[in-house]
């Protein structure tokens, strides 16, 4: 058995081809094919069991498809609401820890992959730089796929030292874990030493208890995050062990926010079943947030996206929960007259949720009186006072166009427009509506010229969006109360986008979860000529789980079809799409080609890319192919094509 922690030659391979594999999937290599199989085969010869061998996530850090998804905790109110869900089951208890969950893929008793929770269902691929973190065991006993959940995080001994050695005062040992990790360099993790604790264990022993789940855990070498069994509690068994870990927290040397109860027995837990956001058969109790008191210096008003006015307090800084807090929402105009604060006053400042800076009470009068703005702090129009609201109602106002243009941006995932860019392109008057991202005088040019190099990432990221499906589509108008949930709901109900906007008021109060309020905004919305309209007349294209699909346009690029949304060119049903549903890997030079391109076309004929293993479907290879990727591809039996004869099944 080779002792790898021990072993410095297999410590600086392990480190170099980490290095090097992130340096080729930024599109900054800086060795050669050939110098890179040089490293892996000499690694191979010393440590063939090495775990950084068998890496199969997705190193460019892409995304990554739960495939079951990693869903949220309902959450309680006290302690009665966990006892009358507990209904006297067997409890397993564990620490509701301030970090960020992770998921684990292990084939074979090797980590393969590792990805964030994201949205749930789709995550951010975080492979290499876990691989660099010592307390993730990378080799378990061989299992024949396991995923193990957990929540990374950073003690706040190594949090205070952090500080102490940078000079920088970060604002938390969460953003800080998470800032580590999002580095692009990969030596931050030989710097900073971040933790995990594992919650979850899928793909074994299925039928077992959670605390003989949390047993093997600990046996692979996992710290836990659960750590006492409540056997039939009754409400006062519940109330204590709260109360005491409420009490030993501050001892703890990690930041947790409550307790998270879950049932011990699998049959239970079957049971209880789940919803489309949350397990049943778990629950969450959070401590009372923790606050202290400030001055409020200013109120500023900003413009939303609806025009809604929402008031923050500026506050002279202070410490709350470990995070500096500067600023705090004051929610809206009632929300200021019931609290009758102003400019001066002493308030009470906690964080809501121990995350979200939140302002309770008032504590002192200063020498102010409340009162509220006349004119809009963007466009300067007359403001309108709407129930709990101040209103800008100006068909043009900057800071709402720009919010709603921002809305969009996030909700269609369009990659490295930020803010700053947004508002850049806005008064350069490119763009005044998120419909003109799709404008043809928007071209890459054009954002390059004003945005430097990263112009051409987002002209690219802008026509990937081109196509959405029906819910995104909808959630990205910005109709208040049309979040993505009920835009989920009504892509379910209505056919298409025209049956949707043909609907009537009280047709779209049949529907579950929709008022006659929340009806009205959709109807309006819909409505607005100025919403999806415009989308629609600049190429925008909706993709629907039933009926019609939108069309596409053929390019050929290198041998390969590319089916690209658009309302000009040679148009073809996207049922004629090439899908494949099959994973790839390309090795070796293709003439005319990068490698992001190379995996932007085959991905475009229905291929998954991924790294070699013996799941892999398909190898393709051009000019001068990595010697060890040809040597495992023979070693797993897989199919192996060159490129020439991979292009003629497309031709």
């Amino acid at each position: 058995m080779v002792n790898r922690s021990k072993n410095p030659e297999i410590k600086k391979l392990e480190d170099q081809i980490l290095y090097h594999k992130k340096k080729y999937y930024d599109g900054e290599p800086e060795i050669s094919d050939e110098a890179y199989d040089a490293l892996e085969e000499k690694l191979q010869q010393i440590d063939p069991q090495n775990p950084v061998l068998h890496i199969v996530g997705t190193p460019e850090g892409g995304k990554v498809t739960h495939v079951i998804p990693m869903l949220s905790c309902q959450k309680a109110t006290d302690v009665d609401e966990v006892v009358k869900w507990s209904q006297g089951a067997d409890l397993y208890v564990g620490y509701k820890i301030d970090g960020f969950s992770l998921s684990l893929i292990y084939e074979n008793g090797s980590l393969v992959q590792a990805a964030t929770r994201g949205n749930g269902v789709m995550g951010d691929d975080v492979t290499l730089p876990v691989f660099k973190i010592s307390s993730i065991p990378k080799i378990i006993p061989p299992t024949s796929a396991v995923n193990v959940r957990g929540e990374l995080f950073m003690y706040v001994s190594e949090f205070n030292r952090i500080k102490a050695v940078e000079g920088i005062d970060y604002s938390s040992p969460r953003n800080l874990a998470v800032g580590t990790v999002k580095q692009k360099d990969l030596s931050f993790l030989d710097k900073r030493s971040l933790e995990f604790y594992a919650f979850e264990l899928l793909g074994i022993k299925e039928n077992a208890s959670l605390k003989a789940h949390g047993e093997i855990l600990r046996s692979w070498g996992f710290n836990t995050a659960d750590f006492e069994l409540l056997s039939s509690p009754i409400r006062r068994d519940i109330e204590t062990l709260f109360q005491r870990i409420e009490q030993e927290r501050q001892a703890l040397d990690f930041e947790i926010d409550g307790l998270i109860f879950k049932y011990n027995d699998a049959n239970q837990r079957v049971s209880a079943g789940r919803t489309e956001h949350h397990p049943k058969w778990m629950i969450a109790l959070k401590f009372a947030s923790q606050g202290d008191i400030s001055i409020v210096q200013e109120i500023t008003w900003q413009v939303g996206r609806t025009g809604v006015l929402t008031p923050v307090a500026e506050l002279e800084p202070i410490e709350v929960m470990g995070a500096v807090i500067r600023r705090a929402t004051l929610h809206n105009a009632e929300f200021i007259e019931a609290l009758e604060v102003a400019e001066g006053d002493t308030v009470m400042v906690i964080r809501s949720g121990d995350v979200i800076p939140k302002i309770t009470e008032l504590i002192a009068k200063g020498a102010n009186k409340t009162s509220f703005p006349n004119y809009c702090p963007s466009c300067g129009s007359v403001l309108k006072r709407d129930g709990v609201n101040l209103i800008c109602t100006e068909p043009v106002c900057r800071d709402r166009d720009i919010q709603s243009i921002r809305h969009w941006v996030r909700i269609t995932d369009i990659e490295g427009l930020g803010p700053k860019n947004i508002a850049k392109l806005y008064d350069l008057g490119l763009i005044r509506h998120f419909a003109d991202l799709y404008d043809k005088k928007l071209t890459e040019r054009v954002l390059v010229n004003h945005l430097g190099k990263n112009g051409s990432k987002i002209f690219t990221s802008i026509q990937e969006k081109k196509a959405l499906p029906f819910h995104i589509f909808l959630a990205g108008l910005g109709i208040e109360s049309l979040g993505t949930g009920m835009a989920k709901s009504l892509a379910k109900s209505f056919k298409s986008y025209d049956d949707l906007k043909n609907a009537t008021v009280k047709q779209l109060t049949l529907l579950e979860g929709i008022s006659d309020l929340t009806a009205n905004y959709i109807y309006s919305g819909l409505h607005n000529p100025s919403l999806g309209n415009q989308l629609l007349a600049k190429g925008v294209e909706i993709i629907y789980r039933h009926g019609k699909k939108p069309l596409a346009k053929r390019v050929r690029t290198n041998g390969l079809d590319q089916f690209l949304p658009s309302s000009k060119g040679p148009q073809i049903p996207f049922d004629q799409e090439p899908v494949v549903n099959k994973t790839i890997y390309v090795t070796g030079k293709i003439e005319g080609l990068t490698k992001k391109e190379l995996k932007k076309l085959v991905e475009q004929q229905g291929y998954e890319w991924a790294s070699i293993s013996k799941k892999l479907d398909l190898l393709v290879i051009g000019e001068k192919p990595g010697s060890a990727k040809l040597e495992k591809a023979r070693k797993y039996g897989l199919t192996v094509k060159t490129w020439d004869e991979f292009r003629k099944e497309f031709s």
